[in-house]
């Protein structure tokens, strides 16, 4: 009973998550046109650091004597490397259904990363799932394929970027396994952010900003919900879930950012779009069920709160 609730309290996490996360590209959107995107991610991860410290010193809670190079490593990569080729790649001119497809390339990655390094038996249907979620990511965004003029080299070199740095920091955090609490962790991966973007759009832009409602807006959404809410609900996921079967939530992520895209700005999902999401959340459910072998039932069944190393969970 007790591995059967542990696996609700998961999948509504992941759903949450995903909620939260894919509205993360219909905020920076919004907020994008009125900031360059080293200053607008400095602004966002900044004014993360500053919450969360104002958290952490509010709840008392303690700081661990060691991980920090890990935290800062991991969180410079999961954080400040993705949002840099993402908010790039966008900035100039790359439609979102371009960068959301190379971004759905992650669950491949991180799978395969897991797979090296654990030197598992590689289970055929969970390559399938995995395909699948890629095809559904494929069917839904196909429209804006066929309409975009940013498909340049450059932009697809900031979109890889993006996704080179999401599938690493996330596979390089749940390797080293910190252990930190949920706040410090934040803190210090969107701290030690903050200063990269900073020292970026010191030496890359202009430091144009115009501080307009929509910016502010943006930016505080950006800041306190995807920032803290979904990366802390990403954080508890990665310490209770293997590596790639996080990774697979993230096929769910344009779906989330369709279904919210469509009261905020006024884009209704097609037919193809709705096929395409049908097509994700299969192929989520197959690969989650496939990738977990019986006789390690038991052991994926641990509290939330345990910390596991992505190497003991196969």
């Amino acid at each position: 009973m007790t591995g059967v609730n542990n696996k609700r309290k998961v999948a509504l996490i992941a759903l949450a998550f995903v909620v939260i996360y894919g509205s993360g590209f219909v905020g920076g959107r919004y907020g994008l046109p009125y900031a360059e995107p080293f200053y607008y991610l400095a602004i966002r991860f900044g004014a993360t650091a500053v919450i969360l410290l104002a958290l952490i010193l509010c709840f008392r809670v303690s700081w661990p004597r060691s991980g920090y190079v890990h935290l800062v490593l991991s969180g410079i990569l999961l954080q400040g490397v993705f949002s840099v080729g993402v908010f790039y790649a966008l900035y100039h001119g790359m439609t979102p259904a371009v960068s959301a497809l190379i971004i759905a390339l992650q669950p491949l990655l991180v799978w395969l990363m897991v797979s090296v390094v654990t030197a598992r038996k590689i289970r055929p249907l969970s390559v399938l799932a995995l395909l699948g979620g890629l095809a559904g990511v494929a069917i839904t965004v196909y429209r804006g394929l066929e309409s975009s003029s940013g498909l340049t080299a450059t932009n697809i070199a900031f979109g890889v970027l993006g996704l080179v740095g999401l599938s690493t920091g996330q596979f390089y955090f749940q390797m080293k396994n910190p252990g930190a609490h949920l706040l410090v962790n934040g803190f210090v991966q969107s701290g030690s952010s903050a200063v990269v973007m900073l020292v970026g759009g010191l030496i890359f832009e202009q430091g144009v900003i115009r501080w307009t409602p929509q910016l502010l807006l943006s930016e505080l959404w950006m800041s306190a919900g995807v920032s803290i809410g979904a990366l802390s609900l990403l954080f508890i996921l990665m310490r209770s879930e293997s590596a790639d079967r996080v990774a697979s939530y993230f096929y769910g992520v344009p779906i989330a950012a369709g279904l919210i895209a469509w009261p905020v700005l006024g884009q209704r999902p097609t037919l193809s779009e709705i096929a395409g999401f049908a097509v994700i959340m299969l192929s989520i459910i197959v690969f989650n069920r496939s990738s977990r072998p019986p006789q390690a039932e038991l052991a994926a069944t641990v509290p939330l709160d345990d910390s596991v190393p992505v190497t003991d969970r196969r």
